[in-house]
């Protein structure tokens, strides 16, 4: 005869119940802080790949228009500009920015041209910082208007 005994039912006790959702919950709240450093990652990457996009359109403008392209950098107000042009100014690229990204423009200004052979105007470094810490490096060479970029 079978009785109603409460060590023979099937189900989790309580204390089993507990510590499964106890070690879920520590798995997601590990996984949600690695996310937040990964998208500052992917913040500077996506912003470097942008800007490498725009400096070649720049400079494939220049090229193919035969005349001179600015890259205006305001970065007190996170955003750049493209133009072509000295006395008709047409406006190409408004691109503004996350505002936990820095462009410091060093030696090279706030002001990028590219002459109408697609040469650029001076050799020099600009660095883009994301949170404080510098990610990447463009360096101008003189010549043919090539730039590199280093990950730092």
């Amino acid at each position: 005869m079978r009785g109603n005994n409460i060590s023979d039912s099937k189900g989790f006790s309580l204390m089993e119940s507990m510590l499964v959702l106890s070690l879920i919950s520590i798995v997601l709240s590990v996984t949600v802080l690695n996310l937040s450093a990964s998208t500052k990652t992917k913040l500077g990457e996506q912003f470097s790949e942008q800007l490498s996009n725009d400096l070649l359109f720049a400079q494939q403008y220049a090229l193919s228009t035969k005349t001179s392209v600015n890259i205006i950098f305001t970065p007190k107000e996170n955003y750049y500009r493209i133009r072509q042009g000295t006395f008709q100014i047409q406006e190409l690229v408004y691109r503004e920015y996350h505002r936990d990204i820095r462009i410091d423009t060093r030696t090279m200004g706030e002001r990028l041209t590219y002459n109408g052979n697609g040469s650029i105007n001076k050799a020099g470094a600009i660095g883009i910082y994301v949170e404080g810490m510098e990610n990447y490096q463009y360096v101008f060479t003189l010549g043919k208007g090539r730039f590199y970029v280093e990950k730092l």
